[in-house]
């Protein structure tokens, strides 16, 4: 199997010649493309890890200034014409030319209620979501569009998929029918993307915020269109074995993102891969971490020695 094959049985819970293995962290915004191209493609060449997923690092174009509720009905997002848009194709486009094509790419993208909060601050997202949820439903459906749009042009560069980070279901922010219609419908439109397209994948990253202890409702996305899914298992005490029950596609993940694979030493990170797979089993499972690698001194050896643990795994 190469590289590609590998993640594709992952995805369709077939038995695979080894279990496969990707970690992320971020960059600086400030980065070019050539750095950013660099920094992924060290990532993955140093590590040996399975699958290339490029970080969204750079700020969706959105404008708009909140001060009333009128002002949610004329925001707006640049189109896949604008330079911010060829910046993030670019980086595809020299990733994929880089990284050959036995390897599955995926593009980071965020859900247009999470790109709304970083464009208008989250306090003023939660006020009107509160007090004019029409207004605001009017203005992630601008943000939708734009990003609907944004992935299918990331498609046609050379990704092979989107890693989709789904948030805003945490414990205790919205009911579930408040969540239903501000939230659910937006993070769809973006994922039928990939799902309509022939060939094409989803991966599903469900993300909570810290000022609600990252705990979210994982149950609500049983019906999301998703090849790979990946939550915290750490912080909703959810464990892979009943996201495997609960969810059809493969499972990614497993390793505490702040743990072990930050701080080692090799034998702690290697001992919680092996314990991972002793319960999980080999098939259906990409050895992962909780969410994106977190702190200060993140360590290529320290990822490598968690991708070869999974690549070297027998019972």
């Amino acid at each position: 199997m190469n590289k590609s094959e590998r993640i594709k049985a992952v995805m369709r819970r077939e038995p695979v010649d080894f279990v496969p293995a990707g970690f992320w962290f971020h960059y600086s915004s400030k980065y070019s493309v050539e750095e950013m191209i660099d920094a992924h493609m060290k990532l993955y060449w140093e590590t040996g890890m399975d699958i290339v997923k490029i970080m969204q690092d750079y700020r969706y174009p959105i404008s708009g200034k909140i001060t009333c509720e009128q002002d949610w009905y004329d925001i707006s997002i640049k189109g896949v014409d604008s330079d911010e848009f060829e910046k993030m194709a670019a980086v595809i486009r020299g990733i994929r030319a880089r990284a050959g094509t036995d390897v599955l790419i995926f593009q980071t993208m965020f859900g247009p209620f999470k790109a709304a909060s970083i464009a208008f601050g989250e306090d003023t997202l939660m006020k009107y979501s509160r007090e004019a949820p029409e207004a605001v439903t009017a203005g992630i459906k601008i943000i939708a569009d734009g990003l609907e749009q944004w992935a299918e042009k990331y498609l046609e560069a050379g990704a092979d998929g989107i890693y989709y980070s789904a948030q805003y279901s945490e414990l205790g922010r919205f009911t579930r029918k408040e969540w239903e219609k501000l939230v659910k419908p937006f993070d769809l439109q973006i994922l039928n993307v990939a799902e309509r397209t022939p060939e094409k994948f989803n991966i599903l990253h469900i993300c909570g915020e810290p000022e609600y202890d990252f705990k979210t409702h994982i149950d609500r996305y049983g019906d999301y269109p998703a090849d790979l899914v990946n939550w915290s298992v750490k912080d909703n005490g959810y464990s892979l074995e009943r996201g495997r029950d609960f969810f059809k596609a493969g499972i990614l993940g497993g390793m505490d993102n702040k743990g072990n694979i930050l701080r080692g030493p090799k034998e702690k990170i290697e001992e919680e891969v092996r314990s991972i797979l002793d319960r999980f089993g080999t098939t259906g499972i990409m050895i992962g971490a909780d969410c994106t690698i977190q702190g200060e001194n993140i360590r290529l050896d320290y990822i490598k020695a968690a991708v070869d643990a999974a690549h070297n795994y027998h019972k």
